[in-house]
């Protein structure tokens, strides 16, 4: 039987889910003994990385799995996803450190602000549902939807929360992981042929905040 790689990138190439991809850099902020990133970067915001805008890629979804954890900071998401990368997709040449954007899917999420401190949301928003807070105690008021800019910043038109108030946001989201320990890794070549690329990703929640 003759394996045809032009099909399978193919089949892949027109049968995958679609992805966004940014690609990673350290940041020069980052120690070069330590290895540490300045907390006040402007750029990287002390991660020690920053990201470029991102290219659209097609790819196929192996496996996914998501977990819920706590720690004393509160709750975060852990998890990983498993992509089969053809050839002809931007993604074969992912590598440690990019994110990855997967536009196929949604998940709700909720959260509270405050407004004035932290009106941003730190992964990407498919859409606003609701808004509210409460006044004198017991008084539920029901906010605008707001704008989100490319960077998660909230901004409103009418119906912004008050100054100094916890608010309660929901709505939902795009699922994004990032190119982790495991580095894209190469099938065995059939006769020296690009196969697939075998990408492992995880949902390091911490990372994107």
């Amino acid at each position: 039987m003759e394996f045809s790689v032009d099909w399978f990138n193919d089949h892949l190439a027109g049968m995958g889910q679609d992805f966004l991809w940014r690609k990673a850099s350290m940041c020069p902020c980052v120690n070069p003994h330590s290895g540490a990133a300045k907390p006040n970067c402007p750029v990287c915001g002390g991660k020690g990385r920053s990201w470029a805008n991102p290219v659209s890629a097609k790819a196929g979804m192996a496996s996914e799995r998501v977990l819920r954890q706590w720690a004393q900071f509160g709750r975060y998401e852990a998890g990983d996803a498993v992509l089969s990368v053809p050839e002809s997709s931007l993604l074969y040449d992912a590598g440690q450190f990019d994110r990855i954007t997967m536009l196929n899917a949604t998940d709700p999420f909720s959260l509270v602000l405050l407004r004035g401190q932290n009106d941003k949301i730190n992964f990407p928003v498919s859409g606003i549902e609701r808004v509210y807070w409460i006044i004198n105690n017991n008084t539920v008021v029901e906010g605008g939807i707001p704008a989100v800019n490319s960077s998660g910043q909230l901004s409103w038109t009418t119906g912004a929360p008050p100054v100094g108030s916890q608010y309660s946001i929901s709505g939902t989201r795009y699922s994004e992981y990032f190119v982790w320990d495991e580095m894209p890794g190469d099938r065995n070549h059939h006769y020296g042929a690009r196969l697939p690329r075998k990408l492992v990703t995880r949902r390091f929640d911490l990372f994107g905040r």
